[in-house]
């Protein structure tokens, strides 16, 4: 480890900005363009004699040189500038000796003497010590004074100091100088300390007589909406729209509190929003918002959080970071909320929130990056972010999140492209994220939803639980869980999951959805028409259309399920939309209609032979058998078994599938073949008699004893789910 230190002799520079506390209470954003402005300069001014930023320390800067002439030369010259524009004032200090550079920061003795130095200075001075007058030329233009020798706080050895005195720079008084140093000494803070504590005390005891809701009673939820990028200049931002989602996940550790998830919220970019008004759709309490700014490489994050109903700040702060250290602020936000809220956190929590996701800057650069790839949500920008991730892996390899992404790209390429062998390299990544952290709830959603895809239901169910153990209110782990539990038949689960999902989620259409077809199948149609309807206000979408028409049907109001026709294909209708117009008319038997539908969609969707979870095939076969067309139908029916019995021999046991395998057989007249599957989609899950009952397919199976005995098995599987779902209803309303 020692061989990889660089050791060597530099002049190091410290400058401080007088008075920038007083200056930030004064107008915040006044001063932090300041220290822009005062950054800028120094690179400016620095690029000329060979100085090296090292970092910002909040209002100070941190450099080093290879002689003490241009040290002293870029020193000067700064002072000059500011002296011009009266804007502020800094103070200058240097110290000759040894550093170790390593890693970008910079080590050593002469760090703290420098630091030192500069601290016992006036407004617009430059002092430097003994060893730096050393390395100067004897020939030089800089004139100087000697302020005599000092002994500094923890600095070993006594120092004779130096200021320069070329005109516009102020001299220090050595009478002055020796006070602050005594002032130093006598360690002031325990007095400041002292009196802050006093004064915090009696502030507290203010602030309870007066707010007599100080402890926090109402319901713990929060929106974190999108913080907003205010450098118009750093237009292409992501830190802002990870930070966000950060918070939200931080948050989602913390079981007491509501969070509400990060797609509901990232389209609410307005600076003017109306936050009682969204408070009031998206039922919570209490908002945080949040602005970013940047100063080359530091970031300033401000925050507000806000109980909405009372309209005041609960709490706000402003973080000025650099590099692994802006990495630690969702984690301050988090906790702060929950201390804000009244809420104790458990050690698991404490330890959770916080993680620091990574601790180089470089790994993180490219996590962000590959995110914002990835929600292009298109094969090229799943490409991309899986190469980001993997650089950001190569750099740190124990990036848990990045192996998250990384999964999350190849599950999703596979399921775009239909190139299997890619959920296997998922399980892989996730399986080795796992391995470093088996405390990532991310990484069990991940593989959870690579497993879902597969059809290997049990096994993503039990990834998804994990998940949620880690993380209680991690809203796709809720989600996803749930649409397992639907899958398998447990409705009353799969309702209470996605009612859940949807409260943290209320931008996103799907468990809406899926909340009103569980309704609809235990026969509760108001109550699927208004989550259905629910659904389709968030965004439309003909799955949500066709389920609208089959709950009409099942009112026998076949007359209203048509009037849906011309909204699902109002504009640019592709395969799926007229896969729904086509469902509709046939459930309703509008025969005629129904082929007419289903040929544009099986027109418009080019590999449909391929995706064996596209229906229409089935159906429209059916209807072209009624027509005499059986060569064309039984082509179409044959290739539909095969790419589900191919799917089954792979593994996957979805009841959708036997459910269509056993539409397929029907519509061949296969009898046996088509209660065989009919009965295993049963005992998967299958719990929809709508779309048994009302199916023209199996007409000629209504006075087949057996199909009567899974028609009876089914129904008294939903009528006791029907019953746990009213009973939870009723036990909610009391």
């Amino acid at each position: 480890m020692a061989q990889t230190l660089n050791r060597k002799q530099s002049i190091v520079y410290f400058s401080d900005i007088v008075g920038y506390t007083l200056l930030m209470g004064k107008d915040e954003d006044h001063a932090f363009d300041l220290m822009k402005q005062n950054l800028e300069l120094h690179q400016e001014i620095f690029s000329r004699y060979r100085g090296k930023i090292i970092k910002e320390l909040g209002d100070g800067i941190l450099a080093i040189f290879e002689t003490a002439e241009e040290a002293i030369k870029a020193s000067y010259e700064i002072q000059k500038e500011w002296q011009k524009s009266k804007e502020l004032e800094l103070r200058i200090g240097l110290h000759c000796g040894g550093i170790i550079l390593d890693h970008g920061d910079v080590y050593g003795d002469a760090v703290n003497v420098a630091s030192r130095v500069q601290s016992i200075g006036v407004p617009s001075c430059v002092l430097f010590s003994s060893k730096v007058l050393e390395q100067l030329p004897k020939e030089t233009a800089f004139t100087y004074v000697s302020l005599g020798p000092f002994r500094l706080k923890n600095v070993s050895k006594e120092l004779e100091l130096y200021a320069l005195t070329n005109k516009p720079l102020a001299t220090p008084k050595r009478a002055e100088m020796i006070k602050a140093v005594k002032f130093q000494e006598r360690e002031p803070w325990k007095f400041w300390a002292l009196l802050l504590a006093t004064i915090s005390i009696l502030l507290f005891l203010i602030y309870s007589l007066v707010w007599n809701n100080y402890t926090w009673k109402k319901d713990k939820s929060v929106a974190v909406l999108p913080f907003l990028n205010s450098d118009v200049k750093n237009s292409q931002d992501v830190y802002s729209k990870d930070i966000t989602q950060e918070i939200i996940s931080q948050l989602s550790e913390i079981s007491d509190i509501k969070v509400i998830s990060y797609s509901s919220i990232k389209d609410l970019s307005d600076p003017n929003l109306d936050l009682d008004s969204l408070a009031n759709v998206l039922e919570v309490s209490t908002i945080l918002k949040g602005s970013i700014q940047y100063l080359n490489d530091m970031t300033k994050v401000n925050v507000q959080f806000i109980d909405v109903e009372e309209n005041k700040n609960l709490w706000t702060e402003t973080f000025t970071r650099t590099g692994e250290n802006l990495l630690q602020i969702q984690s301050i936000v988090a906790k702060e909320i929950s201390r804000v809220l009244g809420i104790s956190l458990s050690a698991k929590e404490e330890a959770e929130i916080g993680k620091v996701i990574t601790e180089s800057p470089e790994a993180y650069n490219l996590y962000l990056l590959a995110k914002n790839e990835y929600s292009n949500y298109n094969i090229d920008g799943i490409k991309m972010a899986a190469q980001y991730f993997q650089k950001a892996i190569e750099i740190d390899p124990n990036f848990t999140m990045a192996y998250a992404g990384l999964a999350d790209s190849y599950t999703q390429y596979a399921a775009k492209t239909a190139e299997t062998a890619w959920y296997d390299s998922s399980k892989k990544v996730s399986e080795k994220g796992l391995l470093i952290d088996p405390n990532s709830a991310e990484l069990y959603k991940t593989r959870g939803i690579t497993f879902y895809y597969l059809g290997q239901l049990e096994s993503a169910k039990r990834s998804f639980e994990s998940a949620l153990l880690l993380k209680p209110n991690y809203s796709e782990a809720i989600g996803n869980l749930a649409t397992v539990d639907f899958s398998q038949g447990n409705l009353e689960e799969a309702l209470i999951g996605q009612q859940r999902s949807a409260s943290l989620n209320p931008n996103n259409q799907v468990p809406f959805r899926i909340a009103g077809w569980i309704y609809r199948i235990v026969g509760n149609n108001k109550e699927a028409l208004e989550w259905l309807n629910k659904s389709l206000n968030i965004s439309p979408n003909p799955v949500t259309y066709s389920l609208i028409g089959t709950a009409l049907i099942a009112e026998n109001k076949e007359d209203e399920s048509w009037k849906l026709i011309p909204q699902i294909l109002n504009e640019n209708p592709d395969f799926d939309d007229y896969e729904s117009a086509g469902l509709i008319y046939f459930f309703s038997r509008k025969y005629s209609l129904a082929k007419e539908n289903y040929e544009k969609s099986i027109l418009s969707f080019e590999n449909f032979k391929e995706d064996y979870y596209f229906t229409v095939p089935i159906n429209y076969s059916y209807l072209l058998m009624q027509e005499g067309e059986n060569q064309i139908a039984d082509s179409l029916l044959n290739n539909s078994i095969k790419i589900r019995e191919d799917a089954l021999h792979r593994g996957e046991k979805d009841a959708n599938l036997l459910f269509d395998l056993a539409c397929a057989y029907a519509a061949k007249h296969q009898t046996p073949q088509s209660l065989k599957y009919l009965n295993e989609a049963y005992e998967n899950g299958w719990r929809d008699l709508f779309f048994i009952e009302l199916n023209p397919i199996f007409d000629y199976l209504k006075s087949n004893s057996e199909y009567r005995d899974i028609i009876l098995k089914i129904s008294a599987e939903v009528e006791l789910e029907k019953n746990k779902i009213n009973a939870t209803s009723l036990e909610r309303s009391r």
